[in-house]
């Protein structure tokens, strides 16, 4: 039996264990009863007298207190119960239809909200970055134009370039904040700006429309989704990584390897070739991936095509006339 057997039915705790001990006993004396509770005997009689108005006890002339037959007492308040449940079902249904009619329209207002005029528009995009206290995150289609709102000190910035924009635009970096770092997409498929990944916005995708409309998106499966977008993006862009050319991994190995890398060589052929072993190529190919910025070789070879890395390689073709460096 568990410890409040007949809450459910409206018992207080004192009737409830009262009802339980009543059943125990052929009629219990109050004073009795108060000990096997552990109350006082005020207590033992006022649980006594709630059970009787419930019909689940009586007081008989010896003056103690007998249970009413379980079934005969407990019948009609199971009845009544359950009639009240199926009436707040019917009234839950009620409610849920109404709630239906009036609200289903307008759910969306609750994660997507539109920002209609450019003036309306700029303050709000102005509003979302100089409340940012993170990170803002942004994608840049089209033209290679840094996002011109700034953000409060200690915001991290990342943004990703449109790699045709940006080769419209010739070369770009990120300027000189620690706090921004940038990267190439191949594609965009909108503008995109997401602070503390809380709040999205989509702007117009020209800044002369006629009649720009910014979406606002908040917590949500949309805003989810969006960011769960722009990781995605990230995880695959070239990072833009501005370098003086004092600083490029210029030695002739290296240089060497990189050419070898653009031509499909494997490994275990770049070795060969250059008389040293496996493990020294991968090591030159992971230390110019960590002085790129990048993750991968693919990343690596755009990045040293863009930033002349593989001008004037050394010795003609990569794979004739190898001399042997030590490694």
């Amino acid at each position: 039996m568990t410890e409040r057997p007949f809450e459910a039915l409206g018992l207080s705790p004192d009737a409830d264990r009262a009802y339980s001990l009543l059943v125990s006993t052929r009629g219990v004396a109050p004073a009795e009863l108060a000990g096997q509770m552990g109350v006082s005997a005020e207590r033992a009689q006022a649980a006594c007298g709630e059970l009787a108005a419930r019909g689940l006890a009586r007081r008989g002339r010896d003056g103690r207190w007998y249970p009413v037959p379980p079934h005969a007492g407990f019948r009609p308040l199971l009845s009544r119960a359950q009639e009240q449940l199926r009436a707040g079902r019917e009234l839950l249904d009620r409610l849920d239809v109404e709630y239906q009619r009036v609200h289903q329209g307008h759910r969306a207002d609750e994660v997507v909200q539109v920002v209609a005029g450019r003036a309306a528009i700029r303050r709000r995009i102005e509003d979302v970055r100089g409340t940012a206290r993170k990170e803002v995150a942004s994608f840049v289609p089209g033209s290679a134009v840094a996002p011109r709102e700034t953000v409060p000190g200690g915001v991290r910035r990342r943004v990703v370039f449109e790699r045709a924009g940006l080769e419209a635009a010739g070369a770009f970096g990120p300027p000189g904040d620690p706090l921004m770092s940038a990267r190439v997409a191949g594609r965009l498929p909108a503008r995109l700006d997401i602070a503390d990944r809380e709040v999205a916005l989509l702007p117009p995708a020209a800044e002369d429309a006629a009649d720009p409309v910014m979406l606002v998106v908040l917590p949500g499966p949309l805003l989810d989704a969006l960011t769960a977008l722009f990781d995605a993006v990230w995880a695959g862009g070239v990072p833009l990584v501005r370098r003086p050319e004092a600083q490029q991994p210029r030695s002739a190995l290296r240089s060497r390897i990189l050419a070898m890398l653009v031509s499909g060589s494997t490994d275990a052929a770049m070795a060969r070739s250059l008389g040293v072993a496996v493990r020294t190529v991968q090591r030159h190919v992971a230390a110019m991936q960590r002085e790129a910025g990048v993750d991968n070789r693919i990343q690596l070879v755009w990045h040293a095509a863009r930033h002349g890395w593989l001008d004037d390689q050394p010795g003609g073709h990569p794979e004739g006339n190898a001399r042997r460096p030590s490694g």
